[in-house]
């Protein structure tokens, strides 16, 4: 697998453009109805993978760019990479996110 992508099967909004709290998502997923809410680090997450951001590495680059350059004022704390993938892996279990495939290696 070379990264994750948000599930076709989930709509999402970012709470702040509802007149809701900053650094909040909400998420269903469209078959089950089933609501999620991320806050903080996972809210930052979700926004990298909404702006493209897909693999872990380019992820965990980004989470710490970003809490280096903003602090505690990023709202979110910087993450390791088990924590990272353990995230990531539960969207996934949970239908948020897609395994994005390898792609094919042409001779």
């Amino acid at each position: 697998m070379t990264g994750y992508a948000i599930s076709p099967d989930v709509a999402w909004l970012e709470a702040a453009e509802a007149d809701g709290p900053e650094h909040v998502v909400w998420a269903a997923r469209l078959d089950t109805a089933e609501q999620f809410e991320f806050t903080d680090t996972g809210w930052l997450i979700w926004m990298l993978l909404s702006d493209g951001v897909s693999t872990v590495p380019e992820l965990q680059a980004e989470l710490t760019r970003i809490h280096a350059e903003l602090g505690s004022r990023a709202g979110a704390e910087n993450i390791d990479r088990p924590s990272l993938l353990a995230f990531l892996d539960d969207l996934t279990r949970n239908g948020l996110l897609i395994a994005l495939p390898e792609p094919s290696h042409s001779p």
